[in-house]
């Protein structure tokens, strides 16, 4: 979204990604969890939250001048320090699953390593 913001298209990047999140994010994340038994739950895309969201100036809910763990999810990381959560409130993003090795894992199975699932290797006629 920071290159969204750069280009001034924020607004438009963000309803493109919400209109999608149903079948391209959640879509992967209640098969992953469903797969180990689990249900999810997602707090933030409770329709007040979302409608809330829609009419709050995006300034008030991210600052991509400020960096990394800062402007980013600006309006949760108040929250959160309001809350005392101040350790929380100053994490860098990452998405579930890159943050959790997940997606390295799968590479090294599926691959036998990062480097060959990227198609980086080097190939031999051996």
């Amino acid at each position: 979204h920071r290159k969204a913001y750069k280009e001034g298209n924020l607004r438009e990047e963000l309803d493109l990604d919400i209109n999608r999140l149903w079948e391209r994010n959640l879509g992967r994340d209640d098969r992953m969890l469903s797969d180990h038994g689990k249900e999810a739950r997602f707090p933030f895309l409770d329709t007040n939250v979302m409608n809330f969201l829609a009419v709050t100036p995006l300034d008030d809910i991210c600052d991509f001048s400020l960096g990394p763990g800062e402007g980013d999810k600006r309006i949760l990381r108040l929250i959160a320090k309001r809350m005392k959560l101040t350790t929380a409130s100053q994490l860098v993003k990452r998405a579930i699953q890159f943050g959790s090795k997940v997606a390295h894992l799968c590479d090294k199975q599926r691959f036998g390593s990062r480097r060959q699932a990227k198609g980086v290797s080097n190939y031999n006629d051996g």
